[in-house]
């Protein structure tokens, strides 16, 4: 592992993306890897960002291309 690691617990792969989430608009938000860990959001490897799951009724906004 070279970057940062997957805020999933037991995940070995590097980050690629940052989770965010806003409980108010029960919205969560997937983006580039953050320059810097944040306390208040969850970097991800590919493979969770790409299975994430929200509860029902919010909606997620995806701002990256994943596997590329």
């Amino acid at each position: 592992m070279t970057g940062r690691p997957c805020s999933k617990v037991a995940c070995n792969n590097d980050a690629v993306a940052t989770l965010t989430y806003v409980y108010a608009d029960s919205m969560a938000v997937l983006g580039p890897l953050s320059r810097s860990a944040e306390p208040h959001s969850y970097d991800l490897c590919t493979r969770h960002a790409e299975t994430l799951k929200v509860p029902q009724g919010w909606q997620v906004i995806r701002h990256v291309v994943l596997g590329a």
